[in-house]
């Protein structure tokens, strides 16, 4: 059995501590017991036989020469004393870094980091801060200290021992005994003399498993953080002497990637294995790991728990979906051995924060440990490995907690069920611009009659008018959670003809083009518009009626990442939609002011056909759906003209209204994965039952035939808002 050391090692300091010449053993010795000492910035380092403390006695030794570093260097060379090499910011070394003779150290103090290559001659390292990679191949008998704000990364061969308190990373050999203290972290792949462990130790896919010649010891304030990859990656940790487990702590981290659905791991491989885990930290969603021990091997099991996928979800959207996902009938759910018995789990504790290393697209997973006897029925299980066919479901089954609540709200695609609402948005501003032709003639006849007697549609007499209106519109559904942004640009042209002493009659076409986005999708629509209205004039009271319809043809994508899952399904579709409404207004305005309230009710119906999106296993069949709806409104309309000089005659206005609608005020959308799913449901913001409309805007009128117009236009709404402009230019014949 290996000795648990019950003090902190100061051999990899001697190149700092002793400085041969200058400071005896006995001296040392009463070092050894001297107060931790701060050095530049850094926190204390409790450490018997303090480095840092060591440090201030080689610096402060009258035989040892400082040499500051804050510039590249190609020749570094040390004289036949002790010398102390401080590498500042700007600092590096070019060529080769040469100690000379006595006891020389090298100080790396620089924040910006860099690569310390071939080095000779030097008895110890310290690394204060920055992240420095060591390439020296055969240096530093004594050893090396990395502190609180150091990071560095063996890949050359260190000599002598080493003791990190930042991270330590080592890629290539360390001859002599590794302490990481609490706090400090160590990792990778390379080869080391022993190992003891009272901070964090690091297996990963990234970074691999460290071999250790010698024993692997692990205290009760350790952490094993290791990561679960799809084939085993992360490595084993080899042992060539006892590993003592002491009630250390392991983290199991999911790294992203195509896992099966069971899958088993080496954890430790030594000549002998002491004690056990402590506890367990995991917070994988769907899956349960369960260690196990033998006298030579640290196993890990993990298999599908008994916790249903639409369980994890937060949003409603994430229960529909996950309680359609159909998963392959065949994976086995983990059996948990008795607790006590050997191979039993630890103490499970949730640990939301562990970070997954970099991502893997291997998939395969490592050869099954053997279980020990009362883990058989486990280990049985996890021999019955089956994948799903859908790589989506399998990354999501493999997730920790809170990505899977993430991975079902945009694996459900509730943003299609936004589809109808920003169609039928995209089209309120053609009803507007049939209304503003119609208001504006019957506002230019009431000021061409300020008696207020019957007369023609047109107001001055004329028998028919273009008009070509140019519009602007864009606006937001759901402003709460993931808003659907939308932006519409279109061309509106009419005609309208005089038909006898009271009615008016038009026609209009016209294309718009309007682009869709949230943190998910973005979408195209393409459209085309026809319609019909009617005015009727009867001296201060109009009846103005209009109805159009519009054909779309849409486009969408959607954005799926989570846990190494990326996926970018398109969707092409086809809708239509009609429109219709009736208003009715009577002006109580005299001579140039014109004072209208008015009522108006509209109906609104939208269908689209059924489509399915192109793509990887994210991709949605979505079926075709309909709507209808029904809305009244009631407000007020001001206009004034004014006469200038040269004939001309501007009309500022105003109108403001509330909208009501009537009937359901949720859009139901029903969709399927394509792979390996049922029909679910989701729906969209909800339709704003109360809304309030404003136009504000003016008509020039440059001649007796041609008038320009521009106008702004709002509607708010509790759940969406939208805003426009539009211009327009009319001519009468």
């Amino acid at each position: 059995m290996p000795v648990q050391p019950t003090y902190r090692p100061h051999h990899l300091a001697l190149a700092i501590a002793l400085a041969l010449g200058c400071v005896g053993p006995s001296h040392a010795e009463d070092q050894a017991t001297t107060p931790p000492v701060e050095i530049d910035g850094q926190p204390k380092v409790e450490l018997k036989g303090d480095p840092l403390h060591r440090l201030l006695t080689f610096i402060g030794a009258s035989d040892t020469a400082l040499h500051v570093i804050d510039s590249p260097q190609s020749v570094v060379k040390g004289g036949k004393g002790n010398d102390l090499f401080i590498v500042k910011n700007g600092g590096s070394f070019n060529g080769r870094a040469e100690g000379g003779g006595g006891t020389n150290v090298i100080h790396l103090d620089a924040s910006d980091g860099g690569t310390l290559g071939d080095t000779r001659n030097f008895a110890g390292l310290y690394q204060s801060q920055g992240a420095w990679t060591l390439a020296s191949k055969n240096d530093f008998k004594e050893g090396v200290v990395v502190l609180n704000e150091g990071v560095l990364t063996n890949e050359g061969k260190i000599l002598g021992d080493a003791i990190t308190l930042g991270q330590l990373f080592n890629k290539g050999e360390i001859r002599g005994h590794v302490e990481v203290e609490e706090g400090g972290t160590f990792a990778g792949a390379g080869t080391i003399g022993s190992l003891n462990v009272r901070g964090n130790l690091e297996v990963s896919s990234l970074h691999g498993a460290p071999k250790v010649r010698g024993n692997l010891s692990l205290s009760d304030s350790a952490v094993l953080a290791y990561g679960v990859a799809p084939d085993g990656s992360a490595g084993t940790i080899r042992v060539g002497g006892t590993a003592s487990l002491g009630d250390a702590t392991l983290k199991i981290v999911a790294v992203p990637g195509d896992y099966s659905q069971t899958g088993q791991h080496t954890v430790i491989e030594a000549k002998k294995v002491e004690g056990q885990f402590g506890k367990v930290l995991h917070d994988l969603a769907f899956m349960e790991p369960v260690v196990q021990y033998d006298q030579r091997k640290v196993g890990l099991t993990y298999a599908r728990n008994e916790v249903s996928i639409a369980d994890i979800a937060t949003t409603e959207s994430g229960k529909a979906i996950g309680a359609s996902i159909i998963e392959p009938p065949t994976i086995p759910h983990i059996q948990t051995p008795t607790e006590g018995a050997p191979g039993a789990i630890g103490e499970k504790v949730t640990d939301a924060s562990a970070a997954a290393p970099e991502p893997t697209d291997a998939t395969t997973p490592t050869a099954a440990l053997p279980p020990t006897s009362n883990a058989t029925s486990t280990a049985a299980a996890t021999q019955q490995t089956t994948t799903t066919t859908n790589t989506a479901v399998n990354a999501l089954l493999t997730s920790d907690k809170a990505t899977a609540a993430y991975a079902l709200e945009i694996l459900a695609g509730d943003s299609n069920a936004h589809l109808a609402r920003a169609t039928l948005n995209s089209d309120a501003p053609i009803t507007a611009t049939l209304l503003s032709a119609m208001r504006q003639l019957d506002t230019a006849g009431f000021f061409d009659n300020p008696n207020r007697a019957p007369r023609f549609a047109a107001g001055n007499g004329d028998n028919g008018r273009v008009w070509l209106q140019a519009l602007g519109h864009s606006g937001k559904l759901d402003r709460d959670y993931d808003p659907l942004q939308h932006s519409t640009q279109g061309l509106v042209l009419g005609a309208d003809w005089r038909i006898d002493e009271h009615w008016r009659l038009g026609v209009m076409g016209g294309q718009s083009r309007t682009r869709q986005k949230s943190r998910e999708l973005e979408g195209d629509l393409d459209s085309w518009h026809v319609g019909a209205y009617a005015l009727r004039q009867d001296g201060p009271m109009s009846i103005r009626l209009g109805a159009t319809h519009n054909s779309h043809d849409g486009s969408s994508a959607r954005r799926v990442e989570f846990h190494g899952f990326k996926d970018r399904p398109k969707g092409r579709y086809d809708a239509s939609t009609q429109q219709a409404f009736a208003e009715v207004g009577y002006n109580l305005g005299r001579a140039s002011f014109s004072v209208e309230p008015f009522a108006s009710v509209g109906y609104q119906r939208y269908q689209r056909d059924g489509f399915s999106e192109k793509g990887g296993d994210a991709a949605l069949k979505v079926h075709g759906q309909s709507e209808e709806n029904f809305s009244s409104t009631f407000g007020l309309r001001l206009a004034k003209l004014s006469t200038f000089d040269n004939g001309m005659q501007l009309v500022p206005r105003v109108s403001a209204g509330w909208k009501h609608a009537y009937g359901e005020v949720y859009t139901e959308t029903r969709q399927r994965l394509v792979k390996g799913g049922n029909d679910y449901s989701v729906y969209s913001a909800p339709l704003d039952r109360n809304t309030l409309m404003v136009d504000a805007g003016m008509d020039l009128k440059l001649s007796k035939r041609n008038t320009l117009g521009i106008a702004l236009t709002g509607e708010m709404g509790s759940d969406s808002r939208s805003h426009g402009v539009t211009g327009q230019w009319r001519m009468s014949f």
